[in-house]
C-alpha cells in the first residue's frame, strides 16, 4: 500500500499543542491541522506557532479558518509570519465556516464569498495589491505562494477547490460511489483551469482510532461521528448518497446538535445523539477507520482501492500521543 497520513487536533493549552505536533512528526505523520474556532478551543495561530516551533520537518495550519472572525489581511499576515518561523512547513486551510460563526451569530458564507477570500489571501501572501468588498489591502512585507486548502462537503465545493486551490480537504466520508463522485468533481473544477485532478492535492477528512477492540474504538469516536452526521443533514437538496430511510434520523441529529460541544470528547449531547440514532455502524462506515490494528488495515486496503490516497484523521479524544504512538507501530509501520 502507498498512503500518506495527517493529523488533526483541536487545540488545548498551547504547551499540549506543541507537545502533540512533536509527537506527530515522530511518528510519522506528514501534516497537523488545528482547528479555529475560538469560543471552544485556545487561539488557532498561537497554538499554530508552538506546534511549528516544537518540530523541525512536520507541515502545520488551520484545519480550517473563515473570512468573518478572520479578514483577509489578518490571514495571510498570520500564515506568511508562520511561514517565516518555519519556511515551506505551512499551509493556509480554509472553509466556508462551521462552529467559529454560529457560536456568535453567524451563518456560512456562500461559496462566492469563499472565492473572493480565497483570491485574496493568496494575492496578499504573494505580495500583491488586491480588492476585496470595494477596497485595496496590501501587506508592505510578503511575497510568498503557499498552498490553499479547501474544505468541501458537497459537489459544488469541491469543483471551486478543484479549479482555485491547491487542494481539497474533504469531510464527506467514502464509499465507492461517495470516492468516485468526489474525484469526478475535483476534475471538473480542475479542468476549468486548465490542470488534472492528479495537480490537485486531495485529502480525505476521516475519523480514526486504534483500539483492542472495535466498540472500544467507536466509543472514543461517537462525537466526530455527531459532527459529521450534522454536516451531512445540511444541504439535503445535494445528492449526499444518504439511503432515505436515515434523513429522518439525521435531521434529528442535525437538530439537536450543540455547537458548543463541537467535537468534544465524553459523552457529552453529541455522542449521546449517535447513541440514541441506530445509525453508528452506518456513520462509522462511512466516516471512519477504527477498531483493532487489523480492522484499520483491512479498511484501508478497502479505502486504497477505491482510490484514497491521503488520509487526514480527526483525533479528538484524550489520549492524543498514546493513539499516534498506536497508529505508527500498529498500522503505519505495515506499509513500509
Amino acid at each position: 500500500m502507498s498512503l500518506t497520513f495527517g493529523i488533526s487536533f483541536a487545540p488545548n493549552h498551547p504547551r499540549e499543542v506543541a507537545e502533540w505536533c512533536r509527537a506527530a512528526e515522530d511518528c510519522g505523520f506528514e501534516r497537523v491541522g488545528l482547528v479555529d474556532s475560538q469560543s471552544i478551543y485556545r487561539e488557532l495561530y498561537v497554538s499554530c506557532t508552538a506546534g511549528l516551533m516544537a518540530s523541525k520537518s512536520v507541515t502545520i495550519g488551520p484545519r480550517v479558518t473563515n473570512a468573518l472572525t478572520r479578514h483577509p489581511t489578518v490571514t495571510a499576515s498570520a500564515i506568511v509570519t508562520m511561514a517565516e518561523l518555519a519556511p515551506g512547513r505551512v499551509f493556509a486551510g480554509v472553509g466556508t465556516g462551521d462552529s467559529a460563526l454560529i457560536n456568535i451569530g453567524l451563518q456560512p458564507i456562500k461559496l462566492a464569498a469563499l472565492g473572493e477570500f480565497v483570491r485574496c489571501i493568496r494575492g496578499l501572501m504573494r505580495g500583491e495589491r488586491v480588492h476585496y468588498q470595494g477596497s485595496e489591502f496590501h501587506l508592505t512585507w510578503s511575497g510568498i505562494e503557499i498552498p490553499i486548502y479547501v474544505s468541501a462537503h458537497g459537489p459544488k465545493t469541491l469543483e471551486f477547490a478543484g479549479q482555485h486551490a491547491d487542494g481539497v480537504i474533504y469531510g464527506d466520508g467514502v464509499g465507492r460511489e461517495v470516492v468516485a463522485d468526489a474525484l469526478s468533481s475535483v476534475s471538473r473544477g480542475a479542468a476549468k483551469s486548465g490542470r488534472s485532478v492528479g495537480d490537485v492535492d486531495i485529502w480525505w477528512g476521516l475519523c480514526g482510532n486504534v483500539a483492542d477492540s472495535r466498540e472500544e474504538a467507536l466509543s472514543q469516536i461517537k462525537m466526530l461521528l455527531a459532527a459529521k452526521a450534522n454536516h451531512l443533514a445540511r444541504f439535503p437538496e445535494q445528492n449526499k448518497h444518504v439511503p432515505p430511510e436515515f434523513r429522518e434520523v439525521l435531521d434529528r441529529i442535525h437538530k439537536g446538535y450543540s455547537y458548543l460541544e463541537h467535537q468534544k470528547p465524553g459523552e457529552t449531547t453529541n455522542a449521546r445523539l449517535v447513541s440514541e440514532s441506530g445509525l453508528e455502524d452506518y456513520l462509522a462506515g462511512r466516516y471512519a477507520i477504527a477498531g483493532t490494528p487489523e480492522d484499520c488495515l483491512s479498511r484501508l486496503g478497502e479505502l486504497e482501492r477505491m482510490g484514497v490516497r491521503k488520509i487526514w484523521l480527526n483525533v479528538h479524544f484524550d489520549d492524543k500521543i498514546g493513539f499516534m504512538k498506536r497508529w505508527s507501530r500498529e498500522v503505519m509501520a505495515k506499509f513500509n
